[in-house]
């Protein structure tokens, strides 16, 4: 193959639109993994509503919403009219990426109960914020967040019923 047709290869639609999709699985996955990981010891001796669910749903669960994100922020990132566009948008999922990991730290690595509430109300908002900013460039973009938003809710609600059921650690 020359080196006009390699050229040619890497810059069709399909190879660019699995870069960029490949692109934003790495920076969605990517930045989970700056938060350290934490002793697990201590969260099971937390005492914990009947209804949470066992420790093994949690990657169940957030796997494939970050695969879902990655989607969101490719669809965003290769529907967007113009770079201008995209400030608002990345703006809200790096905030959201941002506060996401941030709770993990206060939570589980600072252990700050009730201080991981605030950190949790403002990670739903900024969920919520980036499906708005999503939606005019892509409405699919949005959708695909909206099951982070549900996830979130929930363990907004376990977040605080932990943090009334420590009362005393918190």
């Amino acid at each position: 193959m020359s080196s006009t047709g390699l050229l040619e290869l890497l810059s069709s639609p399909a190879v660019t639109n699995a870069a960029g999709l490949a692109g934003s699985v790495a920076v969605v996955f990517g930045v989970q993994r700056l938060v350290p990981t934490f002793d697990p010891s201590w969260y099971k001796q937390l005492k914990k509503p009947t209804w949470t669910p066992p420790n093994y749903m949690f990657p169940l669960v957030w796997i494939p919403l970050k695969l879902m994100q990655s989607v969101a922020l490719w669809s965003v990132c290769s529907r967007a009219p113009s770079a201008a566009a995209l400030a608002l948008p990345l703006t809200a999922m790096g905030v959201h990426m941002f506060l996401g990991n941030w709770w993990n730290v206060v939570f589980f690595g600072r252990r700050q109960l009730k201080g991981s509430l605030p950190w949790m109300y403002a990670f739903w908002a900024s969920i919520a914020a980036t499906a708005a900013t999503f939606y005019p460039i892509s409405p699919l973009a949005a959708g695909l967040m909206l099951p982070t938003q549900v996830w979130v809710t929930i363990a907004t609600q376990l977040n605080r019923e932990i943090v009334q059921l420590n009362s005393a650690a918190a």
